[in-house]
């Protein structure tokens, strides 16, 4: 029985291979791993307030990030779609979940030491898919002539807010501006639809924070997660 203060994640542990929690009140914590110990949990994790989660170390948890959300805001007229860049289709799916399986190093899963990567690789890939397929109000593609997805930005629709979910360029094609120009496409697509565009990232990736910057995506709220497991 999934004691109080915390929630399943099914789809984490469809990738885990083991019951993955959310920790929604810390000051359960401490009932929370007992109870994640009897019941082979394999992660229960936090989210929340800067510096907040500190009492949880004491209960074994770990601090994997400080995840950042930045923020802009969109032109209100409309625009079309830069050059070079498409929209995924749901034949492009399987193409895209492995770009980001090769992709993403610096998410909570790559980071945490205790999660094996492959599962770590197949978690971005299944989410990825996941976007693909529906979940995503849209994802943008920049393509090769021969039709090879080389970056891909998936994007959420939320009320007047454009959210970039999950963003990546295939590492064989990174450092030729792919990523500025699916910013870009992001910034057209939303254009005269939503208010503002934003995005989180870890701040550890100066790279990422290099990226926004120049997009004029400024920080608007931090978090720090935590991780437990056995």
């Amino acid at each position: 029985m999934i004691p109080v203060g915390c929630h399943e994640r099914p789809f984490d542990a469809s990738i885990l291979g083991r019951q993955v929690w959310s920790l929604e009140d810390i000051t359960q914590a401490a009932e929370v791993v007992d109870a994640a110990r009897q019941l082979d949990v394999g992660l229960v994790f936090w989210r929340g307030e800067v510096d907040k989660g500190l009492v949880l170390e004491s209960h074994g948890f770990r601090k994997i990030e400080t995840l950042l959300t930045l923020r802009c805001a969109l032109p209100q007229e409309k625009r079309a779609l830069p050059p070079g860049i498409g929209i995924a289709q749901v034949a492009d799916a399987d193409m895209i979940a492995d770009l980001a399986a090769e992709a993403f190093r610096s998410d909570r899963w790559h980071t945490d030491p205790e999660i094996p990567n492959d599962r770590a690789d197949a978690y971005k890939a299944a989410w990825a898919h996941n976007n693909i397929m529906g979940r995503a109000g849209v994802t943008l593609i920049t393509l090769t002539g021969a039709g090879e997805v080389t970056g891909f930005n998936s994007m959420l629709f939320r009320d007047d807010a454009l959210i970039i979910d999950l963003i990546a360029v295939a590492p064989s094609h990174q450092g030729q501006g792919l990523a500025g120009r699916l910013i870009n496409a992001a910034k057209a697509d939303g254009a005269g639809r939503f208010k503002t565009l934003s995005a989180g990232t870890q701040a550890s990736n100066a790279a990422s924070l290099r990226l926004y910057d120049r997009h004029d995506m400024k920080e608007s709220m931090r978090a720090d997660t935590w991780h437990w497991t056995p």
